[in-house]
């Protein structure tokens, strides 16, 4: 999964997912600090995410699927852009949905390279290892992520 199938149509990072980054690592303590809604999840066999750009993944995502129907990459270039259901997205409590609007307000200004750019510097350490959604320390060397 690489390049544009890291742009979740909500305008989520998935470079910075904590399954992701689980599965890629085969390291569970990406996904053991996630919120209590991921509980059900946190013992279970790791598994690799195609992503939601993927046709085998999120048809029952209403995001996706209204994005999808209107022909688009991502919810950002959307004329409704932001709408309802990625307002009720962004505000639904999960802190890294919280992320979804700034995301896509800055993949239209930055452009799809760009933006991928800055985010793998951003959910990457100086000495490789990577990021996620609730991993602030580096699993690696225990530098602190930057925003």
């Amino acid at each position: 999964m690489t390049g544009k199938n890291l742009i979740g149509y909500c305008g989520l990072y998935c470079g910075a997912c904590s399954f992701k980054a689980a599965y890629d690592s085969n390291d569970r303590r990406h996904i053991m600090p996630m919120p209590s809604k991921y509980d059900r999840f946190k013992n279970e066999e790791l598994r690799f995410c195609p992503g939601c750009q993927s046709d085998k993944m999120g048809k029952d995502c209403k995001i996706r699927n209204c994005a999808v129907n209107r022909g688009l990459a991502h919810c950002g270039l959307c004329a409704d852009f932001p709408c309802e259901i990625i307002t009720g997205f962004n505000n639904d409590g999960i802190p890294h949905h919280n992320e979804a609007i700034k995301n896509l307000k800055q993949l239209r200004e930055l452009g799809d390279e760009s933006w991928l750019q800055s985010q793998e510097k951003q959910w990457t350490c100086e000495c490789g290892s990577r990021f996620s959604w609730y991993v602030e320390k580096c699993l690696n060397c225990a530098k602190k992520r930057l925003d």
